[in-house]
């Protein structure tokens, strides 16, 4: 038997080891907020353009008990410095990982963050290992834009956050959050923390990407791809993950019933499931 006090620095130790760290990345003339945890293949959530790493509150320890998992701020949202300049989120990420000592991972993305991880993945496809898109959007796409994402944005400009946010709230992409009160408030909250950045601003936000742009690179993406759509979002979405599914090489593709846009906060327990099981496959 081994004597107590060793036990007790063994277990310090892999709690230690799976702890992983937060903080600040100094990094592409920006500072990037980042939380990492668990050991193992590194798995990176990246949120989408109204909210913030938050998102992934019911993923990233689930996650860490199986993977190095990586979640971050983008440029502009959450903790993560608000762009001066122009900037890229794609060569934002990889310097990211340079940081952290990332050479290779699996990259999770919803709406905007799957834009990100697809672009990633076609800039640097020896450092992706595989690619899951969640209620993708799609560069380039040729489908109709969400009128009803318009007109928030224009309430927004006239009405204001509260406005803005109430309507976000009611629409397409939050079709199934009525009655979900938890749901509801951490939405709410990151809404409005990220106003900031989806809101009205005395200048246009310099984002740059790549060309020519995704929709026209699909059959590029060599990595193993999971689509994964809430059988309620809005239109633009559903359409978008069809087009994915017939343009990717190497795909699978799974609907989950009763959700919506943020279908990761809405049903935790069957995406964190289907995403696990994706990744652990060969």
């Amino acid at each position: 038997m081994r004597p107590l006090f060793v036990v007790i620095l063994l277990s310090l130790t892999i709690s230690a080891a799976s702890a992983g760290s937060s903080g600040f990345a100094n990094v592409n003339g920006t500072k990037l907020y980042y939380e990492t945890a668990g050991k193992g293949r590194t798995v990176v959530f990246i949120h989408g353009g109204l909210v913030d790493s938050r998102l992934w509150d019911d993923q990233f320890k689930v996650f860490a008990r199986k993977f190095r998992v990586v979640r971050y701020d983008l440029r502009g949202y959450g903790r993560s410095e608000f762009p001066t300049a122009a900037f890229s989120h794609v060569e934002d990420l990889y310097a990211l990982l340079q940081y952290l000592k990332v050479k290779k991972a699996s990259l999770v993305g919803l709406s905007v963050g799957s834009s990100v991880a697809m672009e990633f993945a076609l800039a640097h496809p020896e450092m992706v290992e595989k690619i899951i898109l969640t209620s993708a959007g799609l560069r380039g796409s040729k489908l109709p834009p969400n009128k009803q994402n318009l007109a928030i944005y224009k309430a927004a400009e006239e009405k204001g956050m509260e406005m803005a946010i109430g309507m976000w709230l009611e629409s397409d992409l939050f079709a199934t959050a009525k009655g979900n009160d938890r749901f509801v408030k951490r939405t709410r909250q990151m809404l409005a923390d990220n106003y900031k950045y989806w809101g009205p601003t005395p200048r246009p936000i310099p984002e740059t990407w790549p060309k020519p742009p995704t929709a026209e690179r699909l059959s590029e993406l060599k990595s193993s791809t999971l689509i994964i759509v809430g059988e309620k979002d809005a239109k633009t979405i559903l359409d978008t993950a069809d087009i994915l599914k017939e343009k990717i090489a190497a795909v699978v593709m799974v609907t989950i019933p009763g959700v919506s846009h943020h279908l990761n906060m809405e049903n935790p327990k069957e995406y964190n499931r289907i995403v696990i099981e994706f990744l652990k496959r060969p």
